[in-house]
């Protein structure tokens, strides 16, 4: 296929999946519409209440996202790759991969860039978004044949075009008007920028990060799929009771028998006689005089159905009931708290796995730029992770002292276990070597020198 008509594939591909993003990211910030309101409560309410939004999918995102943290990289049984994390941290993944894990839990998948850097022995990555990026494979296989990275700046359109011999940098013919991260082409087309680029790796360098990946789904699927209907009718539950509480929460006093209030031209105003405005008092025509009040309305069912959708939320997501604020009239103990957390942290660690294969591609093909050749040892890799389990210091430092004491595992697993980095146990190494030399009497600023 030629390359601008590659291009046009993969781009429409973007456009195809624009609106879903859209309706996505909106539920995620809370602002989706609300489409259960009636245009003439809105017109009521107008500049007095704004729609209720319970943002739920955004707890449902940050839950799960929240105990993904990458620590490292282990190759084979040695300890983790101080070079890896070096390169790692050097490209800023610490807060890159946390915006890669959200938007694929979002979006159902993000994408990885690796390519030369500035400094040959740090290959660049960059974490990339599904609204700007598409990563294409071969009919019938899981193996990439080509990804487009596209985007609009100065009035143009921009487009990366990633194959597995070259690499090729385009912009439109003509001017484009801004579309945020996806723009149309007009009928120019692409015109090359500068000269081609020979690809030396042999492979598309573009990694996917997939959510809920499927066998024949493999664009993967949105953490919040499921949570989206229930979302909207809480927000609708939430919306009628604040209008309820606006219009008859409040008993509404009434009165006969007294004179109704007239307009500028001495016409009966009905509608102040029967102001819907809270606090409002009603006036009938009645030779009797009388005054009472209505019954208010009862809130309590509102608060009921709202309970009800919320722990259907609890149930599809895997959230523990303290964290929608179920079932919370009593302090939870921790181990209440750890066995509520079990299918949230089953569900972690299972997002581990499929993401950490990805980290460990892309950490392969770091290492593929910078020295130019495969590395035996790199397909066993291993993305070392912070334990998503919930636990005070107190009792991952009690297990892992039974576990060395019991001599299962040794002393640098048991720091790994409790949750130090490898950063932190390579100075607690040091420190402990230090402290063992000043014990003995040794110089250790000497021994270094």
């Amino acid at each position: 296929m030629d390359a601008t008509d590659l291009i046009r594939d993969l781009g429409r591909r973007l456009d195809e999946a624009t609106p879903g993003f859209d309706r996505l990211d909106r539920y995620l910030t809370g602002a989706q519409p609300l489409a259960f309101l009636a245009p003439e409560v809105r017109a009521a309410v107008a500049g007095r209440l704004e729609p209720l939004a319970v943002n739920w999918p955004r707890l449902v995102v940050a839950a799960v996202e929240e105990r993904l943290d990458v620590e490292g990289f282990r190759l084979a049984a040695e300890q983790p790759d101080d070079e890896l994390w070096r390169i790692w941290q050097a490209n800023g993944l610490d807060e890159g991969s946390q915006l890669a894990h959200e938007a694929a839990l979002v979006h159902g998948r993000a994408y990885v860039i690796v390519w030369a850097g500035d400094d040959p022995a740090t290959p660049r990555i960059t974490v990339e978004s599904a609204r700007q990026v598409y990563l294409a494979h071969e009919p019938g296989t899981t193996t990439p044949s080509a990804a487009l990275k596209r985007w609009t700046a100065d009035g143009y359109a921009y487009a990366t075009l990633y194959e597995r011999d070259r690499i090729t940098r385009w912009r439109s013919r003509g001017r484009v008007p801004d579309a945020g991260d996806t723009s149309y082409v007009p009928a120019g087309g692409w015109a090359q920028r500068g000269e081609t680029v020979g690809n030396p790796l042999g492979v598309v360098p573009v990694v996917a990060l997939v959510n809920r990946p499927r066998l024949l789904a493999p664009l993967g699927e949105s953490e919040l799929t499921d949570v989206l209907p229930i979302a909207d009718a809480v927000n609708k539950l939430a919306t009628d009771m604040m209008v309820s509480s606006e219009f008859h929460a409040i008993p509404r006093r009434w009165a006969t028998g007294i004179e109704l209030p007239t307009d500028d031209e001495g016409e009966v105003d009905t509608a102040a006689a029967t102001s819907p405005v809270a606090g409002r008092t009603w006036f009938f025509e009645d030779p009797e005089t009388r005054v009472g009040q209505f019954a208010e309305a009862n809130l309590g069912a509102f608060v009921e159905a709202i309970g009800m959708l919320t722990r259907h939320v609890a149930a599809l997501a895997g959230l523990p009931p303290h964290y929608l604020l179920v079932n919370v009239d009593q302090p939870a103990s921790a181990d209440a708290i750890r066995s509520s957390e079990a299918s949230l942290v089953a569900k972690a660690r299972r997002k581990q796995r499929a993401l950490g294969g990805a980290w460990e591609q892309v950490m392969r093909l770091a290492l593929l730029v910078r020295d130019g050749v495969e590395h035996a040892d790199v397909e066993r890799m291993e993305t070392v992770w912070r334990d998503p389990e919930t636990r005070t210091v107190a009792q991952a430092a009690d297990a892992a002292v039974k576990l060395v004491g019991a001599g299962i595992i040794p002393a640098q697993q048991a720091q790994e276990d409790i949750g130090y980095s490898p950063v932190q146990q390579d100075r607690m190494r040091v420190q402990r070597r230090q402290a063992a030399l000043d014990g003995a009497g040794v110089a250790f600023d000497g021994l270094l020198s």
